[in-house]
């Protein structure tokens, strides 16, 4: 390995077939990873994958996840937008089926402990349903080492969140050179959890 660096050293800004096309490989990747997450943007215009229904479901289940506080919640950011389009461009047939499975559960329990659809539910009673379907999707979850479904749509909408450049400037705190590691530190001089 040595000897191979000191030859492309040696060999200066003159580089053979093999190493152009591995730069060109790397760019086209990195240019088709970035145009590829653009897409996914809300306001992209790229397809989507959900129905009208369960597309509404998913917005109010992010929005009611991470509200809006003294920094723009999950509607304002466009989660919704992003998972959906993701979903549409990524997913498997597999991953759709559960995704959308997970959100026709979560409507129906709705109507079932509440007698009304979804969405006609005051506020209140959205984030109380959520809160009762959530704990018994992860209470269920823990006794099985793969990651269920609802896990999944609940990191998707994270990760939809803290990807965005609110979630990411707003939300998180960033300092490009942190000072000196203290581990024992009171949340209240904190604030709030740091982005990487």
């Amino acid at each position: 390995m040595k000897q191979a660096s000191e030859d492309n050293m040696q060999r200066g800004p003159n580089l053979d077939r093999r190493d152009l096309m591995k730069y060109a490989l790397y760019l086209l990747g990195s240019s088709a990873v970035a145009t590829t997450l653009a897409s996914c943007a809300p306001g992209a215009g790229a397809e989507t994958y959900f129905s009208a229904s369960r597309r509404a479901v998913l917005d109010d289940m992010a929005d009611l996840m991470i509200p809006e506080t003294d920094t723009p919640g999950a509607r304002t950011v466009g989660v919704a937008d992003y998972v959906d389009r993701m979903v549409a461009k990524w997913a498997s047939k597999e991953t759709r089926d559960e995704l959308d499975q997970v959100l026709d559960e979560f409507r129906d329990a709705a109507r079932e402990g509440n007698g009304e659809s979804y969405l006609e539910l005051e506020a209140s009673q959205r984030l109380a349903h959520l809160k009762t379907f959530d704990a018994t999707r992860v209470a269920g979850a823990s006794r099985s080492l793969a990651p269920s479904p609802y896990t999944t749509l609940k990191e998707l909408l994270l990760t939809a969140y803290y990807l965005s450049e609110i979630g990411a400037t707003q939300e998180l705190r960033y300092e490009a050179v942190p000072g000196p590691f203290r581990g024992d530190i009171p949340l209240s001089e904190v604030g709030r959890a740091w982005a990487v």
